[in-house]
């Protein structure tokens, strides 16, 4: 019995042994229980949903790629760099670093508007055409004057956006109807710039949005303004314009000179942070004319007071070659009187300015013309008595030589005029018409009452003379009351 007894108190131990064996095989390591642990953990995270996952809007077709990350061009190693040049002989005045890489910024838009005057006066483009304004123009960085998708600008306000306001969405409507598409049209202006001498050059887009391979250099530029004025007199009066009206509201030029310095009359500012505060500039004093040229100012105040120090050295230096202004090549199409926006482009006769009704004009008699060297201001002049009997006539022709702020510049233009071509004048009239424009009040000087061909011929020798001009016919009715 007692032997029984101990037998199964042995088999019981070793029972409990074997099972406690077997449990402590059963129970997993800590390594095991991460792995596990990891393995459910990637089990549950395959199962859920993505969290906070945004819904484009349906009416996006395909995602935007994002922007590419800036990277600096090796070749442009600052921002700076000025030179001043006589525009008759190309004498260099003053120059620092004028050959070195710089980005133009929106000075890029000078051979934008280059490229466009060359399609204007080859026919492939007419001032009164409607530019497409595609989802790239539309979605142009500023600035720009806010174009309506699927909507059209004509090309006369395009040129004059890209003027004033700088407008990248104007120039990429340009640039796409010239040349398919804004890649294809930068190939192409780069090749003008060969053409032109710009050897340092090269553009990538039509607005000078931020591209680290799109270089230029002061001397490049300097070259791009003269052969505007060269090749394009007839419309470089455009870039004289300090506003134009667009749609309802006004452009504003970017240009501050026109109006702080002393016979500034164009051609365009720049600007983005890798380039600095840019300009390319003409003034003319005295029948002697400066192409100006400061990039990378660090702000658009000191950069203006740099080229007024500059181009005030070099109209005192004395060593400037009197001025001669450009004929209009045979292929002029229109002129900058055409950029009016208070004329009408006619489809028929493109070559010659329309006017629409305007006020009243008001007729003054010629007054005597200063003294050569004389900068005094003349006075007012009186009333011409017989005003009333030469009011514009349909079918009349004119000769207008300006569009001034102050109304006794317009009277000296006018009177300029008239005394270089006295035979043409024996049954004209002089005249300063008031004009009120975009709540701004200007004064056009005119040579009214004129056949064809004393307007076409007077125009002519004025031109010889340096005094711009063009020749309109008067196809509305002018005289009060008339209807």
């Amino acid at each position: 019995m007692k032997l029984s007894l101990k037998l199964i108190a042995a088999i019981l131990t070793w029972l409990a042994v074997g099972f406690l064996f077997v449990a402590a095989a059963m129970v997993p390591t800590e390594a095991d229980a991460k792995s596990t642990s990891v393995k459910r953990a990637a089990s549950v995270k395959r199962a859920l949903p993505p969290a906070k996952v945004k819904v484009r809007s349906k009416a996006v077709t395909r995602p935007r790629p994002a922007a590419a990350a800036w990277v600096p061009n090796p070749l442009v190693n600052a921002k700076d760099s000025y030179l001043i040049i006589d525009a008759s002989s190309g004498q260099e005045l003053y120059a620092d670093r004028p050959d070195d890489p710089r980005h133009p910024a929106s000075l890029t838009k000078l051979m934008t508007i280059y490229m466009t005057f060359s399609a204007l006066d080859s026919g492939r483009l007419s001032l009164g055409d409607g530019l497409p304004v595609s989802i790239n123009a539309l979605n142009a960085p500023p600035t720009k004057v806010g174009l309506p998708a699927g909507g059209r600008i004509p090309v006369r306000d395009a040129i004059m956006a890209l003027v004033t306001r700088s407008a990248n969405d104007a120039a990429v409507a340009l640039a796409e109807t010239l040349a398919g598409d804004e890649a294809t049209f930068a190939q192409q202006m780069t090749q003008k710039a060969r053409q032109l001498g710009m050897s340092s050059t090269v553009f990538r887009n039509a607005s000078g949005l931020p591209n680290s391979e799109q270089i230029t250099t002061a001397r490049d530029m300097a070259r791009l303004a003269h052969a505007l004025m060269r090749d394009f007199p007839h419309y470089y009066g455009i870039f004289s314009v300090q506003s134009y009206p667009f749609r309802g509201r006004v452009l504003e030029n970017h240009n501050r000179m026109l109006g702080t310095f002393e016979g500034a009359d164009g051609l365009k500012t720049g600007y983005t942070v890798a380039s600095g505060f840019n300009l390319v500039m003409s003034a003319m004093r005295d029948n002697r004319r400066l192409i100006g040229v400061v990039m990378g100012g660090n702000t658009a105040g000191m950069r203006d007071r740099i080229m007024a120090e500059l181009m005030d050295r070099g109209f005192a230096s004395g060593r400037l070659t009197p001025w001669t202004n450009s004929r209009k090549p045979p292929s002029a199409r229109y002129t900058a009187a055409n950029f009016d926006p208070n004329l009408i482009v006619p489809e028929t006769t493109p070559r010659v300015a329309v006017a629409k009704a305007s006020p009243a004009a008001t007729t003054v008699a010629p007054a005597a013309m200063p003294a050569a060297g004389d900068q005094r201001a003349a006075g007012p002049a009186a009333p011409d008595p017989g005003a009333a009997k030469r009011n514009l006539a349909v079918g009349s022709w004119v000769i207008q030589v300006g569009s001034f702020g102050d109304p006794q510049a317009a009277q000296q233009a006018v009177e300029r005029a008239a005394s270089v071509i006295p035979d043409t004048m024996r049954s004209g009239s002089v005249t300063v018409e008031e004009l009120q424009m975009a709540n701004k009040t200007f004064h056009r000087a005119r040579l009214t009452n004129l056949s064809q061909a004393q307007a076409i011929d007077g125009c002519k020798r004025l031109e010889k003379r340096k005094i711009y001009c063009s020749a309109i016919q008067v196809t509305v009715w002018n005289t009060p009351g008339a209807r």
